[in-house]
């Protein structure tokens, strides 16, 4: 076990489980890995995760996990702002709500009031309702980073067993994190989002470094995995092109991009919702304290700067990758 595990599992010293989840085999193997928490017995999750004046900066430092059982929608037509890929029928679900990563842009942040982790234990009602959806793309680590979760869940392989079966629908599996272990399928796409390591210092806490996600992604293509690479979102700080710029140096030199399937391209954005929220949460970040502009409802960098990063990451990847492969926010 990693020094990096050890502190995530160190991390989860309460666990509050809703008396419905209970007999779910799920529950049984998330407690194994918490022996020493103390476990809380609650009539619904959202009794702890929606109570009022919570404090995500306070509580990211000693998250507590929810075990629960989802009894409302289980699959979500996906949101305009994020890449269907060329899918026309798009979708999200999530079998965990918020992340054990502490990204200082994340939109959870916007969307929760609490950096608890729900982990719903009824999986097999969502392999059910997806095996409903017919042909479809369906991102299944919306809420969250499946893959940092797995150690705990292993949710990521009952996915990839969906997609086994079901080879009408191509599953994505978002991370920022580095797995080590994959399942090669045409429609199971290993999506591993990349910064420059200053980026990932300054901004994504907790996340895998940029070393260890690349290793992660020339091991997926050596598996003969289906790898998406996504620059996104791209964050400005002053030196940004010279930084994303060595990063996709690194990303050339380094992995065979000729077996990438496709690279998903954009700066940062986000709903007009969440942004007050967001900037309460991290009152010091140069990432969320940008002066943004509302464009259609959603918070974005001037048009000018938004299309600079996004032309010149895309640039970037034409030399090596045909514009078949590259989606872009504009």
């Amino acid at each position: 076990m990693s020094s990096a595990d050890v502190s995530f599992l160190r991390n989860f010293d309460r666990i509050y489980i809703e008396k419905d989840a209970v007999d779910y085999p799920l529950t049984s193997k998330i407690l194994e890995h918490f022996k020493s928490a103390k476990l809380t017995y609650i009539r619904h999750y959202k009794d702890i995760f929606n109570r009022s004046r919570q404090s995500f900066e306070f509580q990211s430092h000693s998250r507590k996990i929810i075990l629960a059982v989802n009894r409302g929608k289980l699959v979500y037509e996906g949101a305009p702002v994020c890449h269907n890929y060329g899918n026309d029928r798009f979708f999200y679900t999530s079998t965990v709500l918020n992340c054990p990563y502490d990204c200082e842009y994340c939109f959870l942040k916007g969307r929760y009031s609490t950096a608890n982790i729900v982990i719903f234990v009824n999986v097999e009602d969502y392999i059910a309702k997806a095996s409903e959806l017919g042909e479809c793309y369906l991102s299944v680590s919306f809420d969250t980073d499946l893959p940092a979760m797995d150690h705990i869940t292993a949710i990521s392989s009952v996915w990839a067993e969906l997609a086994q079966e079901h080879p009408e629908i191509t599953i994505e599996i978002r991370t920022k994190s580095a797995p080590k272990s994959f399942i090669a399928l045409p429609n199971l796409v290993y999506a591993f989002t990349l910064s420059p390591q200053e980026i990932i210092d300054r901004f994504e806490h907790g996340t895998a470094g940029l070393e260890a996600r690349l290793r992660s992604l020339r091991l997926a293509l050596s598996k003969g995995c289906k790898v998406r690479v996504c620059v996104d979102p791209i964050i400005y700080i002053d030196n940004w092109k010279e930084l994303y710029g060595r990063m996709i140096d690194r990303l050339i030199a380094e992995c065979d991009v000729d077996k990438i399937n496709d690279y998903g391209i954009g700066a940062f954005r986000i709903s007009s919702e969440y942004i007050k929220a967001i900037r309460r949460a991290e009152a010091y970040s140069a990432a969320v304290q940008f002066p943004f502009e509302n464009r259609d409802g959603y918070c974005e960098y001037p048009y000018e700067l938004t299309k600079a990063m996004v032309d010149y990451v895309r640039d970037r990847i034409r030399e090596v990758a045909d514009d078949g492969k590259i989606f872009c926010q504009y």
